[in-house]
């Protein structure tokens, strides 16, 4: 069972007297994984500072990211929709937010990949980034997918770093779905000078007069009909039929499809389908029952292994999927599991996207998890073979969490159903091996997710000291994001648990922890030191190396920002030693930097350059863009001490612009020191 300690690192450096504050939180150690010690460890930089001097321009540095080109995949079909197209083609310009409305299945998300992949680059230089919110209903979502298309790594403030991000580009942004956003606004504000391509069954989504699709004509329905059934002749069935599916596409291609793969005839299907209630296909109430009708007819023709395959899909999220969850559930059967791809591929349920496969429409998707829930077995199997994937990803790193990125709607998907099954041991090793991951992309929301479902599954079984790690883990994330009075609360109630357990690691790690709470507020500080205190005794009684450390560098930081150097140096060359002996690099690099800021604010700048170069290596070979970011602002105010001010401006650009590609919460504050720095260096 991991315990988390709060790790802070804090760092004094002035231009001019200013103070730049480091604040690295969250370590845990113990269990299957230590989520926060050492190389796993969870950090977050807060840093205040006021710049007040002089300095340089040597420079941009840094690569510029690919421009983002989403594209939305085409259908194989597309029929009478020209005049649409057109006028898409006319309105899609940037600045401009432009919405496809009508109902399910009508064919709009087919349109506007018909639109952008016929746009010219240049009216979108910036590029194309689609998200869809089909089973993704948070805005939050998008965003993240957003920063992830620029390569920007967003920490706290999500909104901030993405209209930082789109504020100066000319992009296009699709959304797909926007009915099931839970807050389309939110995410429109945000726009800039970029064009919006919104497709909704909702006409209040739009802002402007939406272009409205209505059921394809006879000629544009019975061409359709035809290419996707091969069927040639027979023009009274072919009518009939078309007339009842009412120009309706999704209807059009999944009884064509049928038809394909069946063989049955025109006339046999006409049959069928004139004994079932289609009164309102494609513009009432009940067109997903009237899909689900049609869904049930070709589903009965598939074979037991596509079946389970595609209730697979359905309880995966609405996204592209790899093949190996697929045989995972097919007891890693290779061929059986290429039979029944292949076999949805050609009924069209399932689409190709390179090496992956997706539900070809989200009504499928909504018929295949509630008409094809897979056994409780079954998702033993899946659970099994994800825990396994994320367990090794995430022991890979910054690939690993690069991989991770196309999974981890999946995997949230998946604990959800591991939730609804009472599979409660599945739930908590799943969230174990994303905890790291989630935290180290700053997914702060589907971390608030995944570990109140790893409570509700503790509380369920009595675990009380699972439940007291999921508490003291939830105070972590409201810590990061500064809700810092119901981050003491989920403390308080896992610190209560622990001693009733007699839990005493876990104790000193969440006394340490509250008493971060106090330090973070800025007036509690006699509070905080008596938790620390209280941590410390504990940690030395039991030999908690790993938390001893962590709690004198904290000590060590709130004497530094009371202005006791002395007694905060102590503290630090105590803490150092013990990070290094039990390989906390992470911590390592924050007390180095803390050390360097007392030296560079007793004028000592030739030992806090040696201390922030160490810090700087560390950070760098851990992938730690926050910490690198910070350490060479640090090495840039520490050249201005010593007068290089050419090599301080190379330093502080650098700076900059890793805090802009990270989405720093203080980006503007790191902005202004570079101004002031070119000011100084000029005058």
């Amino acid at each position: 069972m991991s315990t988390v300690k709060q790790n802070l690192c804090g760092d004094g450096n002035t231009f001019s007297g200013s103070g730049d504050v480091q604040n690295n939180s969250f370590a845990s150690k113990g269990g299957p994984q230590n989520i926060g010690q050492g190389t796993n460890s969870i950090g977050q930089q807060n840093n205040t500072y006021s710049l007040s001097l002089s300095l340089p321009s040597s420079g941009e540095q840094g690569q510029q990211a690919p421009v983002p080109r989403q594209l939305p995949a085409l259908d194989a079909h597309f029929f009478g929709r020209d005049q649409e197209l057109a006028e898409l083609l006319d309105r899609l310009h940037p600045g401009k937010v432009v919405a496809i409305c009508g109902p399910g299945g009508m064919g709009k998300s087919a349109l506007a990949a018909q639109a952008v992949h016929r746009l010219e680059s240049a009216r979108f230089p910036d590029g194309i980034i689609f998200h869809s919110f089909y089973h993704q209903p948070k805005v939050e979502t998008a965003l993240q997918a957003i920063c992830a298309a620029f390569q920007i790594e967003a920490k706290v403030d999500l909104p901030t770093t993405v209209q930082q991000a789109l504020s100066d580009k000319t992009a296009l942004l699709i959304l797909d779905g926007t009915e099931n956003a839970d807050d389309l606004p939110a995410i429109l504000k945000l726009r800039g000078t970029c064009g919006v391509l919104i497709t909704s069954r909702k006409q209040s989504d739009a802002l402007t007069p939406p272009l409205i699709l209505r059921p394809l004509g006879y000629s544009a329905s019975e061409e359709m009909f035809r290419a996707d059934s091969g069927i040639i002749g027979d023009e009274e069935s072919v009518r009939r039929i078309c007339a009842i599916l009412d120009g309706w596409p999704v209807a059009l291609r999944i009884a064509g499809r049928y038809l394909r793969m069946t063989g049955e005839k025109a006339a046999d299907y006409l049959r069928w389908l004139e004994k079932e209630p289609f009164k309102e296909l494609g513009i009432g109430m009940h067109q997903e029952e009237n899909a689900a009708l049609q869904l049930r007819r070709s589903v009965a023709q598939l074979s037991d292994d596509a079946r389970l395959a595609l209730g697979m899909a359905g309880t995966l999220a609405f996204a592209p999927f790899s093949r190996e969850p697929v045989a995972a559930i097919l007891d890693g059967y290779e061929g059986r599991c290429r039979t029944s791809l292949n076999e949805l591929l050609n009924y069209g349920l399932l689409e190709r996207q390179d090496e992956r496969w997706q539900v070809s429409h989200a009504l499928i998707h909504t018929y295949a998890r509630t008409e094809l829930p897979l056994s409780k077995e079954s998702i033993m199997r899946l659970a099994a073979y994800y825990i396994n994937f994320c367990r090794t990803q995430s022991e890979a790193g910054v690939k690993g969490y690069a991989i991770l990125d196309t999974e981890r709607a999946h995997c949230l998907r998946l604990l959800e159903s591991c939730l609804e099954r009472k599979l409660l041991k599945e739930v908590k090793a799943l969230v174990e091996t994303l905890y790291i991951y989630l935290d180290r992309r700053g997914y702060w929301e589907d971390k608030l997710v995944a570990v109140n479902m790893r409570l509700t599954a503790a509380r369920q079984t009595d675990d009380r000291k699972d439940e007291s790690w999921c508490l003291n883990s939830l105070g972590d994330i409201y810590y990061q994001i500064g809700m810092y009075q119901k981050a003491l609360a989920c403390y308080e109630q896992s610190l209560a648990i622990r001693r009733e357990l007699g839990d005493r690691e876990g104790e000193g790690a969440t006394l340490n922890n509250i008493g971060s709470v106090y330090w973070a507020q800025g007036k509690f500080e006699q509070q905080a030191l008596q938790y620390y205190q209280q941590s410390l005794i504990i940690q030395r009684e039991i030999g908690d190396r790993d938390g001893e450390g962590a709690t004198l560098n904290n000590i060590g930081l709130l004497y530094m920002n009371q202005g006791d150097y002395a007694t905060a140096l102590q503290h630090y060359e105590q803490c150092l030693p013990i990070r290094r002996a039990v390989g906390d690099r992470i911590g390592e690099s924050a007390t180095l930097n803390n050390i360097a800021a007392i030296y560079r604010i007793q004028n000592d700048a030739a030992k806090a350059l040696g201390y922030y170069e160490q810090a700087l290596e560390i950070a760098r070979e851990l992938g730690d863009k926050a910490r690198e970011m910070e350490t060479i602002w640090n090495l840039g105010v520490s050249s201005a001490d010593q007068g290089n001010l050419a090599k301080s401006e190379e330093y502080i650009t650098y700076a900059v612009r890793l805090a802009e590609n990270i989405g720093h919460p203080d980006l503007e504050k790191y902005r202004d020191g570079l101004k002031q720095v070119r000011a100084a260096r000029r005058g």
